[in-house]
């Protein structure tokens, strides 16, 4: 796909996912470490986000709301390292829910979370194969 194409196709994304936060996170840090850099921690990200997702389903199930609490927390943290604002902003409810034992109240959250963080996967993967700006 051309340069200008990928373009179009991260705007159309943006526009609909509101990435720019991402965006500008990709590019501190490929500005901190490179291309390197940036593959290797969306490789972690990608893998991470699912394991957490888990553990908090698996906390739900147990009525742990430590374990939803904690799960929420780190996921939150590794958001806000990417830029990734409505994950963010998801994990912050699930917190919150967790820390006032309202766990009836996560499920939806967490679906939601799940969700956002299909879309920003897609995203994640076609910011990882564009060109460094300047």
């Amino acid at each position: 796909m051309s340069e200008q194409a990928n373009e179009r196709v991260d705007q159309r994304v943006e526009v609909r996912g509101g990435f720019e936060a991402a965006r500008e996170a990709a590019r501190r840090l490929r500005r901190f470490g490179g291309e390197r850099l940036v593959k290797d921690m969306s490789a972690i990200f990608v893998e991470d986000v699912p394991v957490r997702l888990a553990v908090a389903r698996e906390g739900l199930g147990s009525g742990d709301h430590r374990a939803v609490e904690y799960a929420a927390h780190s996921m939150k943290s590794s958001c806000g390292q990417f830029g990734a604002a409505e994950m963010q902003r998801l994990c912050a409810a699930a917190e919150r829910l967790a820390q006032r034992g309202e766990l009836d109240n996560v499920p939806p959250v967490l679906d939601a979370l799940e969700e956002e963080f299909s879309r920003f996967r897609v995203w994640l993967e076609r910011a990882g194969d564009e060109p460094p700006r300047s």
